[in-house]
């Protein structure tokens, strides 16, 4: 961006106002292979490794600032059929909308009995 205002002869120099950040999300290795074991064990292949994204997210504030390790997790809640459709197409990001996004709503079932059966299965991986 520097070389961008150097080339267009700007009069002044670049300037950056942060708003806001987010710390990257760390997640600790053994929390998350105890809690990754668990996952296997109850969902099968359903189960896998969920890849790194870009996307900002405050979720790793809270555990940081009790000192307490954690690990980051998430299940899909796209209709199968619609997310095949756009992956034919080649057009996901443009017909998938993601989290936080106003067109973003997973479809219930069996989202909702997922989501609880995975709270359920990392809580008792502790307890």
């Amino acid at each position: 961006m520097v070389a961008e205002c150097q080339a267009s002869r700007s009069p002044r120099d670049l300037e950056f106002e942060l708003f806001d950040r987010f710390p990257p999300t760390v997640n600790d290795p053994d929390t998350t292979t105890r809690v990754a074991s668990a996952f296997t064990e109850h969902f099968g292949d359903r189960s896998g490794v969920m890849p790194m994204r870009t996307a900002s997210e405050d979720f790793s504030d809270i555990p940081t600032a009790l000192g307490v390790p954690y690990t980051y997790w998430g299940f899909v809640g796209i209709d199968p059929d619609a997310y095949r459709k756009a992956e034919q197409a080649g057009r996901i990001s443009e017909d998938i909308p993601v989290n936080h996004s106003a067109t973003f709503a997973p479809v219930v079932q069996p989202t909702l009995d997922t989501g609880t059966e995975a709270l359920v299965v990392a809580a008792l991986a502790w307890l």
